[in-house]
């Protein structure tokens, strides 16, 4: 997942030098390899006419995610994920599937972020999450090669 400082804006977000260029300067961080999906998201409907059936007039999306980058001595995904939360405001999301496409920004989102720590000692220690946002339509995926960055 990449999260844009929202005074970003991409001159060819395709490129995958600008990527690179962005991430260094700081105005995008990524997420590390993690676990995710985004289902179906979800409509409200509202019958606007006594003659026709209902119609969309909302909708949400959502990514859900497992992040097992855990840094448990250094706090190092702690501090990334707390960061994110509280100043989610300042940062556009969008997501990176496993065939190369990006899709977003998205301008606004909420998230719901917490650590998971099973009950033994051979468990694991992970981030369990959702990002959402308010949209009826979906986005274009664009594809470029972030592997490796």
């Amino acid at each position: 997942m990449a999260f844009i400082k929202c005074d970003y804006t991409f001159t060819d977000i395709e490129d995958r030098n600008e990527w690179i260029t962005a991430i260094a300067a700081g105005d995008i961080v990524l997420t590390g390899l993690i676990i995710g999906q985004k289902p179906k998201g979800s409509f409200t409907k509202k019958r606007i006419s006594s003659c026709g059936p209902e119609a969309v007039v909302g909708g949400e999306k959502t990514i859900t995610f497992q992040d097992y980058n855990s840094d448990p001595a250094a706090c190092g995904d702690i501090t990334f994920w707390n960061t994110i939360q509280a100043n989610a405001t300042n940062y556009q999301f969008g997501y990176y599937t496993c065939d190369g496409y990006f899709y977003g920004p998205i301008a606004s989102f909420q998230t719901e972020i917490d650590q998971v720590i099973e009950d033994n000692n051979t468990g694991s220690i992970f981030f369990d999450g959702t990002i959402s946002w308010t949209a009826t339509l979906n986005y274009c995926g664009v594809a470029v090669n972030l592997d490796g960055i």
